[in-house]
């Protein structure tokens, strides 16, 4: 309270403050403060015990399905080689093996069938010859060349040319 004479109305709000009082009354209750104390640290109690509970299910869950997994022998480190058909390990490297092979067939002589007499040339000498022999041609030769489209039938109709 004021020291004044005249309260203000605030000071009515409250009430007068007793003679000899060591501290306002218009303060929080004590009890108030330790309740609100007292309820805090069991909350605080409850929360770890949730967390530990949730730490220690989830430690039992992994230690089991470890269990599990060790059953079979890939997932315990024992190195056997999977059924068939395996992955890629290396892909771009299997990719440029296969051109490596591919480009090693196109550039030598071999025998693609020897009982039927069938042999592979180089693609130069195979363009080579193919040159000085000339490309076959059909004996009965062919009509279906020379045909082109009168107007802009889409083909429906079709002329000599």
């Amino acid at each position: 309270m004021s020291t004044n004479e005249h309260p203000t109305e605030h000071d009515l709000e409250y009430g007068p403050t007793p003679p000899g009082a060591k501290y306002e009354h218009t303060d929080i209750d004590a009890s108030v403060g330790y309740q609100f104390a007292l309820w805090l640290t069991v909350a605080m109690v409850i929360s770890v015990a949730i967390i530990y509970g949730s730490f220690w299910f989830f430690e039992n869950q992994s230690t089991n399905a470890d269990a599990v997994a060790q059953k079979y022998p890939l997932a315990v480190g024992q190195v056997k080689t999977p059924p068939l058909p395996n992955l890629q390990t290396q892909p771009f490297k299997d990719v440029y093996l296969l051109r490596q092979a591919e480009a090693e067939k196109l550039d030598s002589y071999g025998w693609v069938d020897k009982e039927g007499g069938i042999t592979r040339l180089p693609i130069d000498r195979a363009m080579e010859v193919l040159l000085e022999r000339g490309l076959p041609a059909r004996a009965n030769g062919g009509t279906g060349l020379n045909v082109v489209t009168q107007d802009s039938s889409a083909g429906r109709t079709i002329g000599p040319r």
